[in-house]
């Protein structure tokens, strides 16, 4: 952590401006040139697949791989990973056959989507609308058709487009040991996303569109889903490094008044850790107190409206909430490192699956891995309609938990605040740049700017600054300027000096 002090801050502000000046006279307006950021690599990684898109530049890596469903099976920040993967599935792919039974869920791993509400998908004995699990086939484990397209400004995207999926799919009846068939198809969907990263940022940038391609008018949205790592090593359970967070506010709850739901009793949980783990005994005080409860791996309200999640391999269950802020982090403290979900903002307005645009779910399926699951609205679709949703995907070092807050400038762990005159506050950033503290009057009048060092993705941010002589200042500003000279707040706060 550095500490500045005025005279220290002039001097450096003075060198940075000189350097910089050389430094475009030297290279003019290359920054500003289109970076060719997407490829197609046959064999990416060993994983067998002929051809996977990825798109990098010097901070993150994501692979896109059509025979898995169009999945995002890499979204790295350097060397660490964020998303599992499932090495059983390399280089496999599946038929748009949804002649599935449960046991047949073919889960690459990754970043993924299903179709919701989930419980209306497939057709039961009686005729009956019901959930199935694995999801449907076509939309969810099939190949994608996969492309590069290229905009005006010559920004690279991966273009990914399903099949068409038929609602409802078929349900194996254990009874009968045949499959349930539809007598109608009632819909066909057709799920289409565009990705693209830039130079000297760790944001990544989605649109999904869910379009009708059928002749009835159908009401869907959909789930998009981040299988995330859940231990540091095959042979090592230490789930408690692996941990979500969620903003919440009492002013968005549950349809029934709830502020969250865990989808788990002692019961169930119990009942998965004696068939899938070890076997239990109810006579024993240590088994019970250890396992016949709900999970505690939920740990509450860890800051003010801040909601923590651990990993734990014992235990199968989701948790539902509403992200007030529309933001979600998923950290791996073994590398100190943050991937963050912007998402749209909660509409209270409008109709979401569990009322909640948010879930976390602890799965123990495979190795296990952590989710994070982002909700649409459910949208009424006419025949041709469609409808679009924008996620941002950011990733960053951080020195400390628990993640405060999430904007378009990075991760704050420790907020901006002033005691004794000292301004000090600890961040991830999200974009290669320097970071600018602006102190403000009351009037919201510039006082002083402060230039106080170099930042990027790879390396967490914290300072402490000195302030004298600046009785008239009443606010401060964080700042990350990015390479193409674009300002993006980070932080500020109303300062209370001593």
């Amino acid at each position: 952590m550095l500490v500045f002090h005025d005279k220290q801050i002039t001097r450096m502000r003075d060198t940075i401006v000189i350097l910089g000046a050389a430094l475009f006279m030297l290279t003019g307006c290359d920054v500003e040139k289109p970076v060719q950021t997407v490829s197609i690599v046959q064999n990416y990684k060993n994983w067998q697949w002929d051809s996977v898109f990825v798109a990098k530049n010097k901070y993150i890596s994501l692979a896109v791989v059509p025979d898995a469903a169009g999945r995002v099976l890499e979204y790295n920040l350097g060397e660490v990973p964020s998303l599992w993967l499932n090495p059983e599935l390399f280089g496999k792919s599946f038929a748009p056959n949804d002649e599935v039974k449960q046991e047949d869920w073919r889960n690459f791993g990754g970043y993924r989507l299903v179709p919701i509400p989930v419980d209306d998908c497939a057709i039961n004995a009686s005729g009956e609308k019901t959930n199935r699990w694995p999801p449907p086939v076509v939309i969810g484990d099939s190949p994608y058709k996969v492309d590069i397209s290229t905009n005006k400004d010559g920004e690279q995207s991966i273009d990914v487009e399903s099949g068409i999926q038929e609602l409802p799919v078929p349900l194996f009846d254990n009874k009968t040991q045949s499959f349930n068939q539809p007598e109608k198809i009632d819909e066909r969907l057709q799920y289409k996303r565009s990705l693209h990263i830039e130079p000297g940022s760790s944001l990544v940038y989605f649109k999904h569109t869910l379009i009708n391609r059928g002749d009835e008018t159908v009401k869907r949205g959909i789930m998009t889903t981040s299988q995330h790592i859940s231990r540091s090593k095959p042979d090592l359970e230490d789930g408690e490094n692996f941990r979500a967070y969620i903003p919440f506010s009492e002013k968005y709850k549950m349809p029934d008044g709830e502020q969250y739901h865990i989808n788990v009793t002692p019961e169930s949980r119990w009942r998965y850790v004696n068939r899938n783990r070890m076997l239990l005994d109810k006579d024993n005080p240590e088994h019970v107190k250890k396992y016949f409860n709900h999970g505690t791996n939920w740990n509450g309200e860890v800051a003010p409206g801040i909601f923590e999640i651990q990993y734990d391999y014992y235990l199968m269950g989701g948790f539902h909430i509403v992200s007030s802020e529309a933001w979600v982090c998923y950290v791996d403290k073994t590398s100190n490192t943050t991937f963050a979900k912007i998402l749209e903002p909660y509409n209270p307005n409008l109709e979401y699956e569990e009322g909640v645009n948010l879930a976390i779910y602890n799965s123990g399926m495979v190795t296990g891995y952590l989710e994070t699951e982002v909700k649409t609205p459910i949208h009424t679709l006419a025949p041709g309609e469609s409808f679009d949703y924008k996620e941002i995907h950011g990733a960053a070092k951080i020195l400390s938990t628990p993640v405060l807050g999430v904007n378009l400038a990075g991760v704050i762990t420790q907020k901006l605040s002033c005691k004794e005159s000292v301004i000090k506050g600890q961040y991830g950033v999200f974009n290669e740049g320097r970071a600018t503290l602006r102190l403000l009057d009351t009037s919201d009048t510039l006082v002083k700017e402060i230039v106080l060092e170099d930042v990027n993705p790879l390396n967490a941010f914290s300072f402490e600054y000195l302030m004298k002589n600046l009785e008239n200042v009443a606010k401060a500003e964080l700042y990350i300027e990015d390479i193409h000279k674009e300002l993006h707040l980070l932080d500020s706060c109303v300062l209370v000096i001593r």
